[in-house]
């Protein structure tokens, strides 16, 4: 038998023991830290969620109307020093009809990510979303904002704009094709005058 000598395992794990015991012991999970198994949803300030837009609206207004208006006098000739003017008459009439009616669809499907930038006192999230492309000389821009439901937000944190309380959606876009929507000089001028 040998003495006097450590078998290099030994010393290896001697020294593995001591580097152990000098390092303090600290966690792994800070603590806002979410567990490995919770639900991974968008629930607080600067958490990203995908909103689904979905809208279809349709609005019609119809209207009509008709008015046939008479106006009927008549007069003899003066006593005394009127006598010199004839008989008179007057009769008028006057009648107007008209109709009318708007169509208006609107349909916008879209996914747009936005952030969560509130919560409010009754726990809802308050959510905003902004997407601005510029396409050849097109600048489309779509906003949406307004409060969803944590319970609303699917596990993939995606909610349907349909689900969106005090929704504010705006599409706008400024170009070629825009400008040429717009009215004319003089249709602009004609309809003030109509």
């Amino acid at each position: 038998m040998k003495t006097g000598r450590l078998p290099p395992t030994t010393i290896a794990l001697a020294l593995i023991l001591a580097a152990c015991s000098a390092s303090p012991a600290t966690s792994l999970w800070r603590p806002d830290s979410r567990p490995l198994i919770a639900d991974r949803r968008a629930a607080a300030p600067g958490d990203i969620v995908s909103i689904l837009i979905v809208e279809n609206s349709r609005a019609s207004h119809k209207a009509s109307h008709e008015t046939d208006k008479q106006f009927e006098v008549n007069g003899g000739p003066g006593g005394g020093g009127l006598n010199f003017f004839p008989e008179l008459s007057l009769k008028t009439e006057r009648a107007t009809s008209g109709k009318g009616a708007t169509t208006q669809t609107t349909r916008i499907a879209d996914r747009i990510s936005g952030l969560i930038v509130g919560v409010t006192e009754g726990g809802n999230l308050q959510i905003e979303a902004t997407r601005r492309v510029k396409l050849n000389r097109e600048n489309l821009t779509l906003t949406i904002s307004g409060l969803v439901r944590p319970e609303d937000i699917a596990p993939d944190n995606t909610v349907l704009s349909t689900r969106i309380a005090d929704c504010h959606l705006e599409s706008t876009g400024r170009g070629p094709i825009p400008d040429k929507q717009r009215p004319g000089l003089i249709s602009a001028l004609l309809s003030l005058l109509w």
